[in-house]
């Protein structure tokens, strides 16, 4: 016979705060998607929750392409992008050595004498002219590899606690679990053709983005926003749109010339 369960005093449940239930959320969003979902919107949408929802001032992503290349994938805003661009140029910083192996990288500061400064030091001079207080970071991972990493930037105190980069793995995890969950990815190649894929994206978007920020003479932010907004309220995918957006095309929506 079968009774009900009880929770012992101790651990009576409280109730969720509002980050809580906004958490659980986007965790859910990162493992729960389409079967032909677009692997570059799942890391916009990794670096857009974990730039609202962690202590945090701006967050991105890089993986690893089939050549076993470090590339920028994703970022919250353009300062974000430069860093990670500038240690794809330079080849040294946190981004690169956390999205080639397992490890959890906390809150490490760039400032003269600091470790982080010791550990990088072409790419701590970058850090400190970006007003980079602490960057962390953390894999994005499979089960047989880290295949990128997600990470996490801090210009002012305090910076990231454990509990939050608890929260961005828990994030990460999610977001790769998506593929497994499709069964779209089952071994290692298929991921890194993915997320290859994801990058060829980012191209025609980065692409798209300036051609919106012209024409409309708004912030790169805001023309993303508008593109993405347009491509998700159509179902269609964004390279897609961005593709036609990029070579003078497109709606009419998002094409003054029409």
């Amino acid at each position: 016979m079968s009774r009900a369960w009880a929770f012992p005093d101790w651990l009576l449940p409280l109730p969720a705060t509002e980050r809580e239930a906004c958490i659980a959320e986007a965790t859910a969003d990162l493992s729960n998607r389409t079967a032909d979902f677009d692997a570059l919107d799942l890391l916009h949408d990794l670096t857009r929750h974990a730039n609202v929802l962690l202590r945090v001032q701006g967050a991105g992503t890089t993986v690893i392409d089939d050549q076993g290349v470090v590339r920028y994938a994703t970022a919250s805003d353009k300062r974000c992008q430069e860093l990670e661009e500038v240690q794809v140029d330079i080849g040294e910083g946190p981004s690169l050595e956390i999205a080639r192996n397992n490890a959890v990288l906390p809150p490490i500061g760039f400032w003269d004498g600091s470790p982080g400064a010791a550990r990088w030091p072409r790419f701590a001079p970058y850090a400190r002219e970006a007003g980079a207080v602490a960057i962390a970071a953390v894999p994005l991972r499979t089960h047989e590899t880290t295949v990128g990493a997600l990470n996490l930037l801090n210009t002012k105190q305090p910076v990231i606690p454990v509990t939050d980069l608890r929260i961005a793995q828990a994030f990460t995890d999610a977001a790769m679990g998506c593929f497994a969950h499709h069964d779209r990815v089952n071994s290692l190649e298929q991921v890194v053709d993915q997320l290859e894929g994801a990058l060829h994206s980012r191209v025609a978007i980065e692409q798209a983005k300036g051609v919106l920020s012209e024409r409309f003479h708004i912030p790169l932010d805001e023309a993303f926003a508008r593109l993405r907004g347009y491509a998700r309220s159509r179902s269609m995918k964004l390279k897609a749109l961005a593709t036609d957006v990029a070579h003078g095309h497109g709606p009419a929506e998002l094409n003054l010339q029409r």
